[in-house]
C-alpha cells in the first residue's frame, strides 16, 4: 500500500532541552480496517513511534489507535480543549497515520467502520480535517503543527470523481505547518519495515539539536527521495512566523545529505530548462512567510511620473505565500550553473564604453562589464534563464519554486504601505533603503539621480539596505526583477486573485527598479516594465516565491 506520510517525528534515546513553551499532540493511527478497507501494516506502528518521540521532545501526548467515528471526534474535541488550556504560547500537534480520502476538494480522514457508499456520505462517516484546523485557530496558540499519514489513492472509488486525486493541500493559517510525506497528486510508500521511510528519514531529523522546523522536514526530504529511488518527494505548506525547533539545543555540523530529485508534479515548467543532475542545494534562497490579504494594485491617478499601464488601481486578493528574502545571488545561480552545466545568456545589454551601452557578447551573469561579488544579485540573465532556475530548485529541493507574479510581487514590496515607495514618496530618502541612482552615478556618468550616496556606484550585496515591513530586502533598487506573466496594457487584465495573467515567452514582465533607474520615474513601486523573455540586461535579475 503506498501512503500519503504527511510528517512523522522521530525517536532516539537522548536528552531533550526543556522547551520554554508548553506543548500539546494528538496522535491517530488506524490500521485495522475491515470491509472495503484494505488494512494498513504501518499506521499502528507509525503512531507508536510519533507518540514516543513527541514525549521525548517534550509534548504532552494522547494517542488513539484503532478508532472509531466517535473515538476520533471525541479526541480531537479533548485536543482543542487542551490546547486552549495550555494558552497562547502553547504548541500543539496533530499527527494521523490511515485511510484518508479527497471528496470535492475538501480532505476526510477515514475511521474504522466508515460506511461510504457515495460523496455524499463523507461529512457523516468519516472526520473532515479542517475541524482539526477549526480546533487549533479557536485555541487561538501560537503555532501549530499539523502530520498526516493517509493514502493518497481514494481506498472506496466506486463511482467518486475524486478517486485518483489524492488529499486535497490544504492551506495553512497563520502560525501553522502542515507538512505532507509526498507532493500534491503523487503517492508516499508504505516501506517494507516496521514504518515508512519517511517516518525513519523525519526521526532521524528531529532529533538533530538546534535545528529550525524547516530544515528538519528538509533534510527527511532529502533522504525519503534517496530511499524511494525518487518516486516520493515530501512536501509542506507554511505560515510560521516566528521560530520553532524539535529539539531545542546546541547545534551539531553534519555532512549535507545529497539526492538527485524529480521534478515535483506542481513544479513551474521553464522554456528550455535543464534536467537536474544534482544534489539538493547547498545555498538555497532564505524565504519570508507573506500572509494572505488584499490591497489596491497599481498607482493612484495622481501619483507623480506614473505610467499609463499602472492602472486604473484594481483590489487584488492575496493567498498567503513565501518570497525570497533577496534576490538570487550570483553565487546562488553558479550553483545551478555548476550542478547542470546550463547554458544561459550569451549577450547582455550592457556598457561598451564609457557611458554608451548595446547588446554585447563580451558582459555576462559573470561578469556583467564590471566588479561584482558572489552576494550581488545575478545579472544579465534572460527570464527563460530565471525559470531554468527555478525548475532546477524545485528539482533540487522537492519544493515547487516559481518566480512571483505581478500581484504578489506589489503586494509584497508594498507591505501594507500606500505610497510610491516602500519607504514614502521621497525619492530622496532612497539611500536608507535602496541601491538607486545616486551621486556617484551622477559624477560619473551625469545621469538624472537621488541627493543622497548610497555608496554603491553599480550593484550591491544583497542585504545592505533596510528591509521592507515584511522583512524583504532590495524590492527596490539594486536590479529590476522577472516576475510571471505576460506583459498586459493595464492592471485591469491581471486576475484578481492574484495569479499571473497567463504564462508566456514573448513579453514577459519586470519590476522594481535598479541601481541606475531613474527615482523619479522607475523607482516606485507601481511602476511596471516589460522586456523579451531572451533578453539579458545588466538592470534585470530576479527572486522565487513558493505557494504555501
Amino acid at each position: 500500500m503506498r501512503r500519503l506520510l504527511l510528517a512523522v517525528l522521530a525517536v532516539l534515546a537522548f536528552a531533550v532541552p526543556a522547551a520554554a513553551e508548553t506543548r500539546v499532540a494528538l496522535v491517530i493511527g488506524n490500521s485495522k480496517y475491515g470491509g472495503e478497507l484494505p488494512k494498513l501494516a504501518n499506521p499502528a506502528n507509525d503512531a507508536d513511534l510519533m507518540a514516543a518521540t513527541l514525549k521525548k521532545l517534550g509534548f504532552q501526548v494522547n494517542m488513539v489507535k484503532d478508532a472509531d467515528l466517535d473515538q476520533m471526534k471525541r479526541a480531537i474535541q479533548d485536543f482543542g480543549t487542551s490546547l486552549t488550556d495550555a494558552g497562547p504560547t502553547a504548541v500543539g500537534l496533530f499527527y494521523y497515520a490511515g485511510h484518508g480520502i479527497q471528496l470535492a476538494g475538501e480532505n476526510y480522514l477515514l475511521p474504522l467502520g466508515a460506511r461510504l457508499q457515495k460523496a455524499a456520505d463523507a461529512d457523516l462517516v468519516a472526520v473532515n480535517a479542517n475541524l482539526i484546523l477549526k480546533q487549533m485557530e479557536f485555541a487561538g496558540n501560537a503555532l501549530n503543527i499539523i502530520i498526516l499519514d493517509a493514502c493518497r489513492n481514494n481506498p472506496l472509488s466506486r463511482g467518486m470523481r475524486s478517486a485518483d486525486q489524492g488529499l486535497a493541500r490544504m492551506d495553512a493559517p497563520m502560525g501553522s505547518f502542515i507538512a505532507y510525506s509526498t507532493a500534491p497528486g503523487a503517492t508516499a510508500a508504505d516501506g517494507s519495515g516496521k514504518n515508512s521511510p519517511y517516518t525513519l528519514a523525519l526521526s532521524k531529523a528531529m532529533q538533530k539539536p538546534g535545528i529550525p522546523i524547516e530544515e528538519a522536514f528538509r533534510d527527511a526530504r532529502v533522504e525519503v527521495i534517496a530511499a524511494t529511488e525518487k518516486e516520493q518527494i515530501p512536501w509542506e505548506s507554511s505560515s510560521l512566523t516566528g521560530a520553532f525547533s524539535f529539539n531545542p539545543g546546541q547545534r551539531t555540523a553534519e555532512p549535507q545529505l545529497a539526492a538527485v530529485v524529480p521534478a515535483p508534479a506542481a513544479a513551474a515548467t521553464a522554456p528550455d530548462a535543464p534536467s537536474a543532475k544534482v544534489a539538493m542545494c547547498k545555498d538555497c534562497p532564505e524565504m519570508v512567510s507573506i500572509p494572505a490579504g488584499s490591497f489596491m494594485m497599481g498607482s493612484p491617478d495622481v501619483e507623480e511620473d506614473r505610467f499609463g499601464n499602472e492602472g486604473p488601481q484594481t483590489k487584488m486578493n492575496i493567498r498567503a505565500f513565501s518570497m525570497g528574502k533577496y534576490p538570487v545571488t550570483r553565487g546562488q545561480f553558479a550553483e545551478f550553473i555548476q550542478a547542470t552545466s546550463y547554458q544561459p545568456a550569451r549577450n547582455c545589454f550592457a556598457e561598451i564604453s564609457h557611458g554608451n551601452y548595446d547588446v554585447t557578447s563580451k558582459a555576462n551573469w559573470k561578469n556583467p562589464a564590471f566588479k561584482q561579488t558572489d552576494r550581488d544579485p545575478v545579472i544579465c540573465i534572460t527570464w527563460k534563464d530565471a525559470m531554468a532556475y527555478v525548475e532546477w530548485l524545485s528539482r533540487a529541493t522537492g519544493k515547487a519554486y516559481r518566480l512571483p507574479s505581478e500581484a504578489e510581487w506589489e503586494y509584497a514590496a508594498r507591505a501594507g504601505t500606500t505610497t510610491s515607495r516602500i519607504w514614502g514618496d521621497d525619492p530622496d530618502d532612497a539611500c536608507d533603503y535602496a541601491n538607486a541612482a545616486d551621486r556617484q552615478i551622477k559624477n560619473e556618468y551625469g545621469w538624472k539621480s537621488v541627493n543622497c550616496d548610497d555608496g554603491y556606484l553599480y550593484t550591491a550585496p544583497v542585504g545592505k539596505f533596510k528591509p521592507n515591513k515584511f522583512g524583504l530586502y532590495d524590492m527596490l533598487g539594486n536590479a529590476r526583477q522577472f516576475v510571471a506573466g505576460c506583459g498586459t496594457d493595464s492592471i485591469a487584465e491581471l486576475p484578481t486573485d492574484g495569479s499571473p495573467n497567463e504564462a508566456c515567452d514573448d513579453r514577459v514582465v519586470i519590476r522594481g527598479s535598479s541601481w541606475e533607474s531613474w527615482p523619479d520615474v522607475i523607482m516606485r513601486v507601481a511602476c511596471r516594465g516589460f522586456l523579451s523573455a531572451s533578453e539579458a540586461t545588466i538592470r534585470t535579475g530576479f527572486r522565487v516565491a513558493l505557494s504555501q
